[in-house]
């Protein structure tokens, strides 16, 4: 279910981005992931941005089994970004960004990946950004995962967990 940073429910999220990029906006879209117990949760966000007044920001979150392999969860992320990009490719009229949360510092485990994961987005045709530039994943979506709204509880899915663990990428 797709929401905005104020918890409305955004019934069409294609009708949402038609909207609200209908003069042009860019349009960014971001994934960022969290290891929860047995679970990872991952929080996409497209965020429409117009000069000088502002941004409309919307978000979907989804919860699956842990992934463990960080090339697999990375892989992931981008992929759910480049998915949402793919559909809305026809309607968006400015640029469609679509941004990695991976760093290409050789520092962090992530940088192994970050030439694999812009080739799958810039082979999709679009244009990726990877950190620092890649605010939307790294600051938006990452913002989302970790305070909006709460995971669910691991007994309603049949998971006992035992806490949130950072991500190292």
């Amino acid at each position: 279910m797709w929401k905005t940073l104020n918890e409305v429910k955004i019934a069409d999220i294609e009708e949402f981005v038609r909207e609200a990029s209908k003069d042009g906006q860019s349009v960014h879209i971001g994934t960022d992931s969290l290891q929860s117990g047995r679970v990872t949760q991952f929080v996409t966000v497209v965020v429409i941005l117009t000069p000088r007044r502002g941004g409309r920001v919307a978000y979907r979150r989804d919860t699956v089994p842990r992934i463990s392999s960080l090339r697999e969860r990375l892989l992931t992320e981008v992929w759910k970004s480049v998915e949402l990009g793919l559909k809305f490719s026809p309607i968006v009229k400015g640029d469609l960004t679509v941004h990695i949360d991976a760093n290409p510092v050789v520092t962090h485990k992530s940088s192994a990946y970050v030439q694999e994961l812009v080739g799958l987005v810039v082979g999709q045709g679009f244009k990726a950004l990877i950190k620092p530039e890649s605010w939307a994943a790294s600051h938006t979506a990452d913002h989302v995962v970790r305070t909006r709204g709460k995971r669910p509880q691991d007994d309603a899915v049949g998971l006992s967990g035992d806490g949130p663990s950072r991500k190292s990428h």
